[in-house]
């Protein structure tokens, strides 16, 4: 009974740790790229540095922590087991009228792959994280 008292309360901080670590998705890498003939965009983050390509210009920018928390902000509240099932809000990428684009985003071994949708016009749910690449890049959209 005494031996209770003690491993009972262990074994609950052990469950509700290992818990709240997965709630927090670490990604190693997001990337985000929209083409199509005659034009590119490529975004990607892989720690604290961006890397933008395209057609005409391409670099790489540091990240301060603040924005890589908000990043892994906006990644949390995303589905990511879901993310290749979006539903793209218009189709003007089938004519050429907008760029194909699509997100993939690494954590650990597993990566996500979004749906294509075009670019400037993503489902709702990729909106944030879309606008996020394009602010920190400079590029427009």
């Amino acid at each position: 009974m005494k031996y209770q008292k003690i491993i009972i309360p262990v074994v609950f901080l052990l469950v509700m740790n290992c818990v709240a670590q997965n709630k927090t998705k670490q990604f190693d890498k997001i990337a985000y790229e929209a083409q199509t003939r005659g034009s590119l965009v490529q975004l990607t983050i892989e720690g604290n540095k961006l890397s933008y390509k395209t057609y005409q210009k391409e670099g790489t920018k540091e990240i301060t922590k603040e924005q890589l928390e908000e990043l892994k902000r906006i990644v949390n509240e995303l589905n990511l087991e879901n993310i290749s099932d979006l539903k793209a809000p218009s189709e003007k990428r089938i004519t050429d009228g907008a760029l194909h684009a699509v997100f993939t985003i690494k954590i650990a071994d597993k990566e996500y792959k979004s749906s294509i949708f075009d670019a400037g016009n993503p489902p709702k749910e990729l909106k944030k994280l879309e606008g996020f690449f394009y602010n920190l890049s400079g590029l427009k959209e």
